[in-house]
């Protein structure tokens, strides 16, 4: 593996193509809970990100797995799945440039719901150790990361409630 700067090096020279560290690094500045970081750190996070591709109808990961990621889509949709015994439900669809997945980057936690690829997915993973250690250096983000998430958490609960009263009211 080489060192951001050979990376850096290697942009320079163009021998990649358009370099995926750069691009990486325009990924995360993009994304809220990231922003106002600077780039020099974050140039180190972007390099500690990885690509990962799902298929359509791939889980990224299941309800109830254990997984210390963190997913920003640069590619395709996601949906966001709430499985119970008798049915599905579909929380949130996740678009180009959404970030999800962060409790698992606070928390060694069982994934609340399921995350499945609508079409060819890519996605820039991050992972617990790394997002901690940007955390002790920047506890803004720590701030802005539990704000998207309780927001989240709020509107899939209000879903899941809207849901309760319509199988009372028309069930």
């Amino acid at each position: 593996m080489s060192s951001p700067e050979e990376n850096k090096a290697h942009c320079d020279m163009g021998l990649l193509g358009p370099c995926e560290l750069d691009q990486n690094l325009e990924i995360l500045s993009r994304v809220p809970v990231f922003s106002g970081i600077p780039a020099q750190r974050l140039k180190v996070y972007a390099y500690l990100s990885r690509r990962a591709r799902y298929d359509p109808g791939e889980f990224l990961f299941r309800q109830g797995d254990r997984d210390n990621k963190g997913y920003i889509v640069i590619s395709g949709r996601v949906q966001m799945i709430r499985e119970y015994s008798e049915q599905s439900l579909i929380l949130k669809v996740i678009e180009e440039g959404e970030f999800f997945g962060g409790l698992a980057l606070l928390s060694d936690i069982r994934r609340l719901f399921s995350a499945r690829a609508m079409e060819a997915v890519e996605c820039l993973t991050v992972d617990r150790e790394s997002f901690q250690k940007l955390v002790v250096q920047f506890p803004e983000v720590a701030v802005k990361s539990i704000d998207m998430m309780i927001r989240r958490i709020v509107e899939m609960e209000e879903r899941l409630l809207a849901k309760k009263v319509e199988e009372c009211v028309y069930g």
